[in-house]
C-alpha cells in the first residue's frame, strides 16, 4: 500500500495532539474531487485546512491530509479527539444527479488496506460511520449506497441490530437495578466487574449455599426474559 504526501498550504499549525483509538468513514458527497478539493473547501469555511486524516479515491488511490498525530476537524469538537478520519471520493447516497450508487471495487479494497495498516499500529477500538455522532444527526454518511455492513463483516465485526442493541441495553438497566448499581443501561467498568463477580460466585459457590445462588441467578435471568 501506498499513501501519497500532499502538500499542503494550512491556515494555521497550533494542532492539537491525536492518540487514535478509532476510525471513522465519511464520504466527500462529490463524485469527482481531489484531496487538494478538499483543502480548499475545508479553508474557505475558515478551518485549519483537510479536516480529515486520509482521502480515498475511486480508483484506490490513498492520499494523507492531516498526521495522525494529530487531531483532525472531521467532527464536532471534542468528537474529534482520539479519531482518524478517512474520506471517500464520491456521492453514496440519494443527492440529485450527483448520486453514485455503487462503490467501486478498488476503493472498498484501498479502504480496508488502509484500515489494517492503522489497527497494525494503533489499538483501534471501533471503526465507526460518519453519521454515528451526535453532531452528524440526520446525515447520511458515509452513504446509505456505501456496503456498510459487508465492510464490517469482511473485517470481522459482528454486526449487531438495533432490537438487539435495545434488548442488551435492557439487559444491563435490571442486572444493575438486581445488584444495586447506579442504573444508566451502559456495561461501564463496575457494571462488567460486578457481572464477573456473579458470574464467578455461580460458577465456583461455596458449598454450603451452592444450590442458593445458582437458584438466584437463574430466577434472575427468567424474570429478564
Amino acid at each position: 500500500m501506498t499513501i501519497i504526501e500532499e502538500k499542503y498550504n494550512w491556515a494555521r499549525t497550533n494542532f492539537s495532539p491525536n492518540n487514535p483509538d478509532t476510525i471513522v468513514i465519511h464520504q466527500a458527497l462529490a463524485p469527482s474531487c481531489t484531496a487538494q478539493d478538499i483543502h480548499r473547501w475545508h479553508l474557505e469555511r475558515g478551518w485549519m485546512g483537510i479536516a480529515y486524516h486520509y482521502f480515498v479515491r475511486k480508483d484506490g488511490t490513498i492520499y494523507r491530509g492531516r498526521q495522525e498525530y494529530h487531531r483532525g476537524g472531521h467532527l464536532l469538537g471534542d468528537e474529534n479527539i482520539n479519531t482518524l478520519g478517512i474520506c471517500l471520493e464520491g456521492c453514496y447516497t440519494d443527492y440529485g444527479n450527483l448520486t453514485e450508487k455503487t462503490v467501486p471495487e478498488t476503493q472498498i479494497k484501498a479502504l480496508h488496506e488502509l484500515c489494517d495498516d492503522i489497527c497494525s499500529r494503533y489499538k483501534i477500538v471501533a471503526i465507526k460511520r460518519h453519521d454515528e455522532y451526535p453532531s452528524a444527526k440526520g446525515k447520511d454518511c458515509p452513504g446509505k449506497y456505501f456496503p456498510w455492513e459487508r465492510f464490517l463483516r469482511e473485517r470481522g465485526i459482528i454486526v449487531v441490530s438495533d432490537a438487539w442493541k435495545e434488548k442488551a441495553v435492557e439487559f444491563v438497566r435490571k442486572f444493575q437495578q438486581a445488584t444495586g448499581l447506579t442504573v444508566d443501561g451502559m456495561a461501564g467498568t463496575q457494571t462488567n466487574a460486578k457481572l464477573d463477580e456473579v458470574i464467578k460466585k455461580w460458577k465456583e459457590p461455596p458449598k454450603d449455599n451452592a444450590q442458593d445462588i445458582k437458584k438466584a441467578w437463574n430466577d434472575f435471568l427468567n424474570a429478564i426474559k
